[in-house]
């Protein structure tokens, strides 16, 4: 009975990471439309993962993809939370210390993606999202 449980935990964390998996991607190639450059995706150091790290004319843009597979009344963005938010400012600064000179200017991006089964994903993106 345990391992029944166990599999089906894996099997969840799988689809969920999958559908993570799929919503950076489809972000990424948004912002390769609109111009943007992908520097890095799924950045990672000891403080956690930065989804994805793009340029936008002379801004380096830090990118938290949230995807969802249903509609529940919220957008994915909202899942950015102040906590979060620190989060990944204490990311993008060890980013910018190890990739970038100290004169870079730097913003927050917010992708929200609701991709219900069988509909078009929905995509919401936030430019400046936020302040550091």
């Amino acid at each position: 009975m345990a391992t029944k449980v166990i599999e089906n935990l894996i099997r969840q964390w799988r689809a969920r990471s999958d559908l993570g998996l799929r919503g950076e991607a489809l972000a990424a190639k948004e912002l390769k439309k609109r111009g943007y450059q992908i520097l890095e995706r799924r950045w990672r150091c000891r403080l956690g993962e930065i989804d994805i790290v793009a340029q936008d004319g002379d801004t380096v843009v830090i990118v938290e993809v949230k995807t969802r597979a249903r509609n529940d009344h919220f957008s994915p963005v909202d899942a950015v939370d102040t906590k979060k938010q620190r989060k990944l400012i204490r990311l993008a600064q060890a980013y910018v210390q190890t990739h970038l000179p100290d004169d870079v200017p730097v913003r927050f991006d917010v992708i929200g993606i609701t991709a219900a089964c069988g509909k078009r994903p929905i995509l919401e993106h936030i430019p400046n999202a936020f302040e550091a």
